[in-house]
């Protein structure tokens, strides 16, 4: 796995409150799960990595600053997918019309979209098994549904990196390990993925790896877990059990 952020001493701030607190890490490329507490400041990093929240210290994409990467530049690079619970579209569009959305900042002077735009939006619909929903207006679509249809735009946008902010939290369990194989694959195939997530056990059956924030804080970055990480990160106590299946761990609050 090839470098791919680098972080130094990064704060980021919410008005007066730090929401962020002297983190330093390198993300490597690959697929990189964000694993925390509700709150712990998993979106905001996945904000400052996109470029859209100011910060303090240094943020470098492929060496480069991110506050310093233009706007339409870092468009075409990094895709990002809210949290289906943060972005809610107040106008009527149709599901292609999103997913379509993705391919904004390539159109040229006119806006009009080419014949690879339309294949790529056609492709990441069949992709994510929604040909049925592109006619649909989007207000119509259940949560789930629309949060597929965000995740084909992203997709669609054909970037080299893709930010996801909990993509499954709206979603049945097939659904689910549908998206996560099709960024497991995404990965595999050279593209680079952050993602936030709470469900530990599909975070350890597809992630290269970790990044595990507590209050704002840096706790562990790495490639494996165990469970003096998860336990310091939730305050809980785990147990780890064999996957049969995959032969691999699976971990277990302990009540």
């Amino acid at each position: 796995m090839k470098k791919l952020y680098t972080i130094k001493n990064l704060i980021s701030r919410c008005g007066e409150k730090i929401i962020l607190k002297n983190i330093s890490l390198e993300i490597p490329s690959g697929l990189v799960s964000l694993i925390g507490a509700n709150g712990s400041g998993k979106t905001t990093l996945l904000r400052v990595l996109a470029g859209l929240d100011d910060y303090e210290g240094n943020v470098l994409l492929n060496d480069i600053e991110v506050k310093k990467i233009p706007r339409q530049k870092i468009a075409r690079s990094v895709s990002f997918v809210m949290s289906d619970k943060k972005f809610r579209p107040s106008y009527s569009f149709t599901a292609r019309e999103i997913i379509s959305m993705g391919r904004l900042p390539f159109m040229g002077m006119f806006g009009r979209m080419t014949k690879r735009d339309f294949n790529l939006v056609e492709r990441s619909a069949e992709l994510l098994k929604i040909p049925h929903l592109m006619s649909r207006d989007i207000m119509t679509l259940s949560d789930g549904e629309r949060q597929l249809a965000f995740i084909a735009a992203a997709i669609a946008q054909d970037t080299d990196i893709i930010l996801l902010d909990e993509p499954t939290a709206s979603l049945d369990p097939d659904k689910a390990a549908m998206i996560f194989s099709i960024l497991r694959k995404l990965a595999d195939d050279g593209r680079s993925i952050i993602t936030a997530v709470h469900d530990i056990n599909t975070a350890a059956a597809y992630s290269d790896f970790y990044v595990a924030i507590k209050n704002g804080g840096l706790i562990y970055n790495g490639k494996e877990l165990n469970q003096k990480i998860l336990s310091e990160l939730y305050d809980a106590d785990f147990i780890s059990y064999k996957n049969n299946e995959r032969n691999d761990l699976m971990w277990r609050v302990i009540s």
